[in-house]
């Protein structure tokens, strides 16, 4: 799994239990095993051997954000008002710990940052803008698009 560079390599059996994990986080060994032509005890090995790499970095439960309440979805564009290290951090922490944006991403081009953000309805995103991210110290502005519907909703890699 992990070679001498220290760099990790996933065999085709590491991808095939991966691909159905993807799949079926739930998925018994047995299961597993029969999907991927393996014994359980060999799943179970190279489950944990994939944990213990970092590789699968958890399991959770996919929620329907509709049905939990959080239908509108937010893209935001969100430029600082320097690049200093310390307004980086600041930014980035304020993005760890506010429950609303649900990805970040620090980008090149004419904005530092790209938000995914899930609210109930506009006026709860009227406020988390207004009153949380542009009154961030270190945000100079932020542009707002707004999902229409999603075409294609994934969080399989493409392994």
């Amino acid at each position: 799994m992990i070679d001498k560079s220290g760099k990790i390599s996933l065999d085709a059996q590491d991808i095939a239990v991966l691909r159905h994990l993807q799949k079926d986080g739930l998925a018994t060994l047995d299961a597993l095993a029969s999907a991927t032509a393996m014994s359980s005890a060999s799943v179970w090995r190279r489950i944990r051997s994939l944990e213990d790499a970092g590789v699968i970095a958890g399991r959770v439960a996919l929620v329907d954000p509709a049905r939990a309440g959080l239908a509108l979805c937010v893209f935001a564009d969100v430029s600082l008002k320097d690049h200093s290290p310390e307004q980086r951090r600041d930014f980035e922490t304020f993005v760890q710990n506010a429950p609303e944006i649900m990805e970040c991403h620090a980008t090149s081009g004419g904005r530092d940052y790209l938000l995914k953000v899930r609210v109930a309805d506009m006026s709860e995103y009227e406020a988390f803008l207004m009153e949380r991210l542009l009154a961030h110290p270190s945000v100079a502005s932020a542009n707002s698009g707004f999902a229409l519907r999603d075409v294609k909703y994934t969080t399989a890699l493409p392994l």
